[in-house]
Order: C-alpha cells, then structure tokens, then sequence
C-alpha cells in the first residue's frame, strides 16, 4: 500500500504532551508535599505548581532563540523562577535583595539545622522550619521543570532525571506521613506517571483505546491492593534498615548538665510501646538539686511503691493501664516505664530503685527485649488538682528540700563558720521560713534560712518564688503561676544555650533560653522554695502513634526532661514548662487514643497552642483564596487551548486527505494483518475476494479516492472488513478487531 498511504497517525507536539503532564505530575506531588505541615499548606503547592509553570513556558521561549543567546535566556529564566520558588515558599520578598541575602542563608540554614528534630506533619512555631518545608516543595518542583525543558541541541531536556525529582516530591511525605487513600493516591501517581513518559509518544488514534487500558489497570491495582497489603509485609523495609544501621543503639545520660545539648537527633527509633493511653514514658526521676544540677538520689531508702490500696476503684480504672514496651535500639540502665510502675513483667532480673522505677540487675536492656508494666499514669483535670488535700507525708518532706551552697554564721558561742548543706522549705499549706541543718555538726538543730538564701547565688530565684506565691491561693494555683511564667514571651527555646544559662539562676535572669532541661529544671526548683513538692524526670514524649500497630513509635527526637508534682490523694502529675516550640513538644500526636490522656496533665493555658498569634504561632492562611482561582482559570485556559489546538489539528488531517483510508491502513496494523510496504488497495481487494462485501468496502475507498464517481462504503461491508479482521483469532483476535475498526470511525 505504499503509494497510497498516509504519513501515518501523528503524534501530539513533545512540548505540549509533555507541559501538560508534567504540570499535572507536579501539582499532585506539591499537593502531597505541602500536607508535611498542620495545617496543610495548599496554597504553597498552587504557588509551586505556577512558579514551574513559569519556567516551562519560559525555557520554551528561550529555545527558539539560537546560539548563546539561547543559553543565556535560559540562564535568566531559571533566575527568576528560583526566586519565584523562594517567595512561593514563603520567604519574605525583601529578603531576595543582594544586600539581605545573608540573613537569607543564616535563616533557612537554620531551618535545615532544625530538620532532624522536627516531626512531621510539622506543627511547631518556628517559622524558618514551616519557611524550609514549603521552600524545598517549591524548589523541587521548579528544579523538575528546568530539567524537562531546558533547551538542548537536539532534545528537550531531561525528562527522565526531571521524573526524579518529581517522585521524591511525592515519595517522600509519603513514607513520612499517614496519609489518607493511600491506594488511590498511589494509582493516581502511577497514572501521571505513565502520561509523563508516553503521552509526547502516543498517537493521537491510540489515545482513546490507551485511557480505557490505563483505567482498567488501575482499577484492577486498587482492587487487588487491599490484598497485598497485610499487616506482615512480604519485605519489611523498616525492620531490615533498623538491623543493617551502622549504629545500631543508643544510650542517654538522662542527668541535667544545661551545656549545648548533645543527645542523639537523628530521628533513629527507639522504644515502641503498647498502651492504652498516651504518656510520658520515664526512664529516671532526678530527686535531689545538689546545688549545681539535679541528679538521681543516691541514697537507697527512699521506698515508694505503687501503693494501689491508697487508690479508689474510679482512681484505678482511669490511671492504672498496663503497657507493653520493646526495645528497638536503645541501651538503657533501667526500664522504659511511665508515671508510677507499680510492677515490671520480664525475663530479666529487676530490682525496684523505690521511687517508681526499676532496673534490670544484671545487665543493660538493649535491642530485642521486650516487657509488660503495670503503671500509675494521673492526669487529673483542674478541678480535681484543687479538690486534692493539704497534707504532705513526713517521707515526701524531703521533695521540698534544695541544696543551696554557701555560708552561714555559727553560734556565737562558738565563734565559726558553717558551711550550709539542705535547705528545708516549708510545706505549701503550712507556712513558715526555710530551715538549714549545719553539715558539720549533726546533733545541732536548725537554723534559719535567710542569710543564706540572701547570699547565695540563687539569692534571685527564691525572691521570684516569694514573688509568685504571694498572689496563690492554693498549691494548684502555683504550680500555674510557675508554669505560666516559664511560658511567657520572655523565655526562648534554644539547644544551644549562652554560658549563663548553665546555671538555673542564669538561665532564669540573664539568658531566659534553654532547652528542657533549664525548663524542668527551674519549675522544680521554684515549686521546691514554694513548698510544694517536686521532682524532675526525663525520658521521652509519648511519640507518634502507629495507627495499623496500635503502638507509640518513640525517636531520639523525643527524648525530653519534665517535672512532676505530688497532689494528695492523687500522686504525681506530670507538668512540661518546656515551649512547644521543643522538637519533643512541637507536635502533638492527634491520633493518638485518648486526648485527656495525651495531655499528659499539663494545664490548659487557654487556646490551642497551634493558632494563638500571641505565641507567634504559625496559623492558617486565610482571605480570598486567589491562587485558587488563579489556578482554576489556568486550568480551564489550557484546557481550552488543548481542545481548540487538537480540534485545528484534526481538521487540517482531514483536509490532507486522513480519513477511512487511514484507519483501514491504522486497523491492519493493528490486527496484525497489513500487507506489506508494497501493497496496493487493489491487492488488498483481491485479498478480501471471498468476502464479497468486504471487498467492496475496499473497492469504495479505493473509488473514493481514485475514482471520477465515487461510492461511500457501506456498514456492511464495514462488518465484513472486521469480520476478516477477527478471522482465525478466537475471542482474542474478534476483541482485537472490534478495537482496531469499530463501527463507527473514530
């Protein structure tokens, strides 16, 4: 059929086909991205998906443009759209003049410096986290476009590195986050996928037949998704990468040292525990201020146990709960517990240390053990801390006892001086002055307090403790005075601290930034000169909530010091004074079980933390949603333009003659039955001459074309064309038919 035939069915323009999908691939994977923060940044992935646009349609003018000329436009456009990608992720336009540029680089290097401690989805309140999160979205996305569509000599660009990118887009807020309609996302990214890669090659003829395959093989995926997708995966990546690290555990020093802070931070994972509540979980109470830091008692008669018979039923059924930890890769000196542990179920011989926690007798715990706790966990309501009693226990007396170093004038009848030991402040509900035991004589009595205090280098911190307690009606009512100043706007967290801040009273009056341990560490020095009894604990943060293991996934990122208060009749009480601003706290876990639980006890401050501006908090962005409509109006403008240019198309195909002939030549080739280069219709008609009919319909387009009186071919004879299409080929090869010469044209 050489002579007679067409040029064949046409492709769409590569620029066209490939802007169209990759503008589609790259406004789902920013959609995708931008969801790494709470709440979701929309309106960031509109403003990446306009900035990569910009640079296609940019690098598209450039390369009409020859020589260096074409270099150098291309140079400018992908200038401008790096600084498009940077205002679109929110960096502030006065930022982008030469002249600002380092505080541009000390900003985002910030942000990055921030990264491995931030979980995601992000909800902290630093900004130039939240800023680096949308940048990179933006960045990527317009980095994509210049690599699809930078002019080449003899090619556009590099589709396939540019596929890359665009993957990672998605990728990887997807292995970050939970998302939702995770099959259906996965088989609409393997949809835009396959349309990046094929659609500049497709024929327009095909293009029908390839959307109607491209569908059933989706939903043929999707439903067999939830099939392949069981809870003991055919090739557990995650278990396989945790055994193959190159470090493979990780140890804390859980005591307070307020240096630069050097625990781990590389987001490895620790601890998963099963519980039915959200809480902290605790690896060591620090008891004793030995005038410097807190450390853990030394002493070995401090017997508390989870004593439940001074719990009622309604006390045990809200905080009692029974938790399951397995150690991931951490090497630790005592059990991983919480709150109170009343008991710890496992093969390896314990010891109670008599302050609610245990340790294992023989060794450390390390990757692979796993144990059960019974633990205490309170977290009583306002109401119920107010209700609590006055009383303190003689043996709790020793909670409201600092060590303040100094000292004192002696008896006058001895004419000395004494060097101070415990100050002994006294219980919240009885009043009084502090008291000092003189440590080097031990059948002396005590001796007021108050020189000492007065000229002690923590002279500051008692006259700010008198100053809150003043205005305090009840022990409830200081703690939160306590916590309230600790979180107001003049206190910054930092992990990187000044020298001043490596001394409680420093870090109180001069630095005013620390990270938890200055936090913690302080409120409990505050509440102790108050009289109310307090402790410090460290450990970690509930984590992130596996919702298909029904587990708390705990990182080194949530490694966290706290403090906890003794309420009578109800017991110890978590408080956290650190900023939510702390990796630890920057991101409340919401699908956790349980949010009364998940609030670990620490008072409502009033508003959620995640939308007060008068913590500068990062909130949604709200007003006319104009780049919503932006982008509404340029989808509807290219896809009016994409009809309006197929539709030219089409009619000047018609007008060169495309039409049956076309698709009779289109339909051999695909039912495998063309004749050769060297065919004519004529051999063709001979060929269907025991069909009568379907010769015909040969015979009439071959008159159509040739002939001075020509003959439409009839649906008949249509028929029998695919008839003999199908001949020979089973089901298969009627099917096959069927698609290549249906019965009407296309």
């Amino acid at each position: 059929m050489s002579p007679e035939r067409d040029a064949g069915d046409p492709t769409i323009a590569v620029p066209a086909a490939r802007g169209f999908a990759f503008l589609a691939l790259c406004g789902f994977a920013a959609l995708t991205w931008m969801q790494m923060l709470e709440p979701a940044a929309t309106q960031r992935a509109g403003y990446a998906v306009l900035a990569a646009g910009a640079a296609v349609l940019g690098l598209l003018a450039a390369g009409r443009l020859r020589g260096r000329l074409r270099t150098t436009a291309a140079v400018l456009v992908a200038v401008v759209c790096a600084g498009l990608a940077l205002l679109g992720g929110g960096v502030a336009d006065e930022l982008l003049r030469p002249d600002r540029w380092g505080n541009l680089a000390a900003g985002i290097g910030r942000g990055i410096s921030s990264l491995p401690g931030a979980r995601v989805p992000y909800r902290g309140l630093d900004e130039w986290t939240r800023t680096v999160l949308c940048v990179g979205g933006t960045l990527l996305s317009v980095t994509a476009a210049l690599l699809a569509f930078w002019p080449r000599e003899r090619s556009l660009g590099l589709p396939n590195v540019a596929l890359v990118l665009l993957v990672a887009l998605y990728a990887v807020p997807a292995v970050a986050l939970d998302l939702g309609a995770m099959f259906l996302s996965g088989a609409l990214l393997s949809v835009l996928v396959v349309a990046y890669l094929r659609l500049e090659r497709l024929r327009i003829g095909y293009a029908g037949a390839a959307g109607l395959l491209a569908l059933a093989v989706t939903i043929l995926g999707m439903a067999a998704a939830p099939a392949l997708d069981t809870d003991k995966p055919w090739f557990d990546y995650e278990t396989w990468a945790l055994s193959n690290a190159a470090s493979k555990t990780t140890a804390f020093t859980w005591e307070h040292s307020y240096g630069p802070l050097d625990w781990p931070r590389d987001g490895r994972e620790l601890l998963r525990v099963k519980a039915p509540r959200a809480a902290y979980w605790k690896a060591m109470n620090l008891d004793e201020f030995d005038g410097r830091r807190w450390v853990r008692s030394r002493g070995g008669d401090n017997v508390e146990n989870c004593a439940l018979d001074g719990y009622s039923r309604q006390q045990r059924e809200r905080w009692l709960q029974e938790i399951t930890v397995s150690v991931r890769n951490l090497r630790s000196e005592t059990f991983i517990t919480a709150g109170v542990a009343c008991d710890v179920t496992t093969r390896v011989t314990k010891l109670p240390l008599g302050d609610g926690t245990y340790r294992p007798a023989t060794r450390v715990l390390r990757r692979g053990d796993a144990y059960g706790a019974l633990v205490y966990t309170p977290a009583p309501n306002e109401r119920e801390r107010r209700a609590a009693g006055d009383t303190l226990p003689l043996a709790l007396e020793r909670f409201t006892r600092v060590e303040i170093p100094g000292q004192l004038p002696g008896d006058p009848a001895v004419g000395g001086v004494v060097t101070s030991d415990d100050v002994q402040f006294p219980p919240f509900a009885v009043g009084g002055e502090p008291v000092v035991w003189p440590d080097d004589d031990s059948d002396a009595g005590p001796l007021p307090a108050g020189e000492l205090l007065a000229a002690s280098r923590y002279a500051r911190t008692y006259a700010l403790a008198r100053r809150l307690k003043r205005n305090a009606d009840s022990q409830d009512a200081y703690v939160l005075a306590v916590q309230r100043h600790l979180r107001g706007d003049e206190y910054g967290y930092t992990e990187n601290p000044p020298p001043a801040a490596e001394n409680l009273d420093g870090f109180l009056f001069d630095a005013k930034a620390g990270y938890c341990q200055q936090f913690s560490g302080a409120m409990a020095m505050l509440l102790r000169m108050g009289g109310v009894p307090a402790r410090v604990s460290t450990g970690f943060t509930s984590g992130s909530y596996d919702r298909k293991a029904r587990e708390y996934v705990v990182r080194d990122l949530d490694a966290h010091s706290w403090v906890e208060v003794w309420y009578s009749g109800i017991g110890w009480v978590t408080f956290d004074p650190t900023p939510a601003l702390a990796p630890a706290r920057s991101q409340p876990d919401e699908d956790a079980p349980s949010a009364e639980a998940a609030s670990m006890g620490v008072p409502d401050l009033g508003g959620d933390v995640r939308s007060d501006p008068s913590r500068q908090v990062a909130i949604a962005e709200a007003g006319t949603p104009w780049t919503r409509i932006a982008l509404a109006a340029a989808g509807a403008l290219a896809a009016l333009a994409l009809g309006l240019w197929l539709l030219r198309r089409h009619r000047r195909r018609l007008a060169a003659g495309w039409g049956p002939l076309d698709e009779l030549e289109r339909a051999l080739v695909r039912t495998r039955r063309a004749p050769g280069p060297a065919a004519t219709l004529r051999t063709l008609e001979s060929a269907f001459g025991r069909t009568p009919a379907a010769a015909s319909y040969v015979r009439a387009l071959r008159e159509q074309r040739y002939g001075a009186r020509p003959a439409a071919p009839t649906s008949a004879g249509r028929r029998a064309v695919r008839a003999e299409l199908g001949r020979g080929g089973g089901l298969a090869g009627r099917a096959r038919a069927w698609w290549a010469l249906p019965p009407r044209p296309r």
